[in-house]
């Protein structure tokens, strides 16, 4: 059967239009803040009722919508912000026109407005897209939008959206979003009558430091302990912004807070890059804290991509793509051996004492006084009173927890470090830069090792064995069924080599479909190195220890291992105190 084509009728297509633009309650939240955004306000008080579900209301203080273009402004595509018909050079938040429109055709709908510093306002109300009411009022300078049973016309939609609380919480994450990226205004949020956020507006400070004080607002104290701050330049863009450290990581991308000319990007794309940039010190199942701003010129981006204006497409990605990851990185060098300081305030909130483990620990300190290691820390009395400050920030050994912790002593307290998860990023990181360098030193066997393998694997094996040459590992084939192994890296002397050089075979072959180069290194890397570290168990002497955490300072990113995970817990002397009601 064939229908005649025809005309769909106005509130058909503002339905459509809506579905486009207005996702759920947080869609509309966002378009009104933008508004009020655009209208130079610098306070804006956002009220919720019902997840956004029954109301939603957003008050500015800005300039107002003129008396004549009250109705206009409700019309599709219509927009004071595009001016000379110019797409390529918009400035504002705001620019397609469909953002009233479209929330007013499904819900009930009032916009109240006054752009004059007297009392008089204007207000109409719609609903369903027909206009109800248009009527003068008293209002204050500014607009006040409110949304009442939003999507009551479209039940399909209604039952799609999930519980009250599930929308409140994405509204809130929006409009700290917004609080992040407009410093200078004030937000406040109530959820069902209960202001739930608020971020006063930051007067008379330089950028730095309004965002410092903005994220510790938004993203707590935390925010402050376990970032750094970026700003770098390239001919095009302009970056800046707070990378948390690796440590201070989570399970989903929720705290990678993106903007591109002030405006919100949720970009799959972006967060590719960023990952990407972290990619060495992450695991994949892990994101790391991330406020990051790219300003450039509008040109260099395209913002009409998408309805709800969620991504941006940049002229140049390929160059603005290199900038973000090679800053990061050069960044992340600074923090050194920094760990994140949450697993010290999480390690101090699990000590429980009560008066039998007081006890077993003042036996187990008057054993240690008086058993060997006493003597073997009084050579390093000395000098550990005399250096102990910031240029040893990890502090001197005092002695080892099962033969796996290493326990050290610093001005501000002491430190507990992993002592494998420690070793194993200071080998990962020489074996990077001696490959990239060319000069990993090789260690010749004294008895070459004879591995025995399946036919096939031999077989199939030989590409491999000259790649891992590259990585000072000398292998020929012995045979139908083994290989020899004539030498290895010198930083790798103590390994098991028959597992050692299983696994590096593995590895290759893995890797051989990474297109990466520099992703196949570092995986092959991570896994010689975990070969090459010191184990869990291992009995260790001082110096040992000392030199260990010695170089832990001298070595990039040593505060978390390949995989992402902490190597070392500070405790605080003023925290340990507070345990024993010191303080």
């Amino acid at each position: 059967m064939t229908f005649k084509i025809k005309i769909l009728p106005d509130f058909v297509v503002n339905k459509i239009a809506a579905g486009e633009v207005v996702e759920r309650p947080v869609s509309v939240v966002k378009e009104l803040i933008e508004n009020s955004v655009d209208a130079d306000s610098n306070k804006i008080d956002i009220h919720i009722r019902g997840g956004g579900k029954n109301e939603i209301i957003v008050v500015d203080n800005g300039l107002g919508i003129l008396e004549d273009d009250l109705l206009l402004s409700v019309r599709r595509h219509a927009t004071s912000k595009i001016l000379n018909e110019n797409l390529t050079n918009i400035s504002t938040l705001g620019f397609r026109g469909e953002a009233l429109s479209s929330i007013s055709s499904v819900s009930d709908f009032f916009l109240s407005t006054n752009s004059n510093n007297n009392s008089l306002g204007f207000e109409i109300n719609l609903t369903a897209g027909k206009l109800k009411s248009n009527k003068p009022i008293n209002k204050v300078r500014g607009t006040t939008i409110k949304v009442k049973n939003l999507f009551f016309n479209i039940p399909a939609r209604l039952k799609f959206l999930k519980s009250d609380n599930y929308e409140a919480l994405l509204i809130k994450r929006i409009v700290q979003k917004f609080s992040l990226s407009f410093l200078d205004i004030e937000f406040n949020l109530f959820i069902d009558d209960k202001k739930t956020f608020q971020s006063p507006a930051i007067k008379e400070k330089s950028w730095d430091e309004k965002l410092l004080l903005r994220s510790t607002k938004v993203l707590g104290e935390e925010c402050l302990d376990n970032s750094i701050k970026i700003s770098e330049k390239s001919e095009k863009f302009l970056i800046r912004g707070l990378l948390g450290i690796p440590t201070f990581n989570f399970s989903n991308s929720n705290n990678i807070f993106f903007f591109v000319n002030n405006r919100i990007v949720s970009d799959k794309s972006i967060t590719s890059i960023i990952r990407v940039a972290y990619r060495d010190f992450l695991t994949h199942d892990r994101f790391p804290q991330l406020v990051l701003f790219v300003d450039c010129s509008s040109s260099e981006v395209d913002i009409n991509v998408h309805p709800m204006k969620h991504e941006v497409r940049f002229r140049d990605l390929q160059s603005l793509k290199s900038l973000i990851i090679n800053s990061i990185k050069k960044n992340l060098e600074k923090t050194n051996h920094l760990a994140s300081s949450i697993n010290s305030k999480k390690a101090i909130n699990q000590f429980i004492f009560n008066e039998e483990a007081q006890e077993k620990i003042f036996l187990k300190e008057k054993k240690i006084k008086s058993s060997q290691f006493e003597s073997k820390y009084s050579d390093h009395k000395k000098n550990y009173d005399a250096h102990v400050n910031s240029q040893y920030p990890l502090g001197f050994a005092k002695t080892q927890l099962h033969d796996t912790y290493i326990i050290s002593e610093n001005k501000k307290g002491i430190v507990i470090t992993d002592q494998h998860a420690a070793h194993e990023r200071i080998v990962y990181e020489k074996l990077k830069k001696d490959y990239y360098g060319n000069e990993i030193k090789r260690q010749i066997l004294l008895i070459p090792a004879i591995i025995e393998l399946d036919n096939l694997v031999v077989k199939n094996i030989e590409k491999t064995i000259k790649i891992a040459h590259q990585y000072g590992v000398k292998i020929e084939i012995f045979g139908n069924n083994s290989i020899i192994v004539r030498e290895i890296p010198v930083i790798l002397g103590n390994c098991n080599i028959k597992e050692f050089v299983l696994d590096l075979i593995d590895e290759l072959v893995e890797t051989s479909n990474i297109d990466s180069l520099e992703e196949k290194i570092n995986k092959v890397c991570s896994s010689m190195a975990c070969h090459g570290s010191i184990r869990a168990g291992r009995n260790m002497e001082v110096d040992e220890m000392n030199d260990l955490l010695r170089r832990m300072e001298d070595t990039p990113f040593s505060g978390q291992c390949n995989h992402g995970r902490p190597t070392y817990v500070e405790l605080k002397l003023n925290d340990i105190e507070k345990l024993f009601g010191r303080k």
